[in-house]
């Protein structure tokens, strides 16, 4: 889309709403529920057959999963990051951009020297 001075210009404030909606409230309730079931994994002791195991699965199950979820609490913060810095990255080029053009006009010799 082009400015009305005839400039590019870019919508940046689409990426600060994008980091915005990268919520990792999910990711979170879930790594509350692997701890509960994590924690509900007790020693059951010899007169149950497998429990031991089965209990060792859960167990490590739930670690997996938690450590996924932290993995995944991760990306989100990078993703968001990276959206906000590309918006300020542009802001920032942009100006720099324009203060070039402008001290090069500046500088220029007038027209028809």
């Amino acid at each position: 889309m082009m400015a009305p001075t005839g400039l590019i210009y870019g919508e940046t404030g689409f990426l600060h709403r994008f980091a915005d909606q990268l919520d990792p409230s999910a990711v979170e309730a879930a790594k509350a529920g692997a701890a509960e079931v994590r924690a509900g994994a007790r020693d059951c002791g010899d007169p149950l057959p497998g429990c031991q195991r089965l209990n060792a699965a859960v167990t490590e199950a739930a670690d997996r999963f938690t450590a996924f979820c932290t993995e995944i609490e991760q990306g989100i913060g990078a993703y968001a990051s990276i959206a906000r810095g590309s918006a300020t990255d542009y802001v920032g080029a942009d100006g720099t951009g324009r203060a070039a053009v402008r001290a090069a006009l500046a500088a220029a010799p007038p027209a028809g020297h």
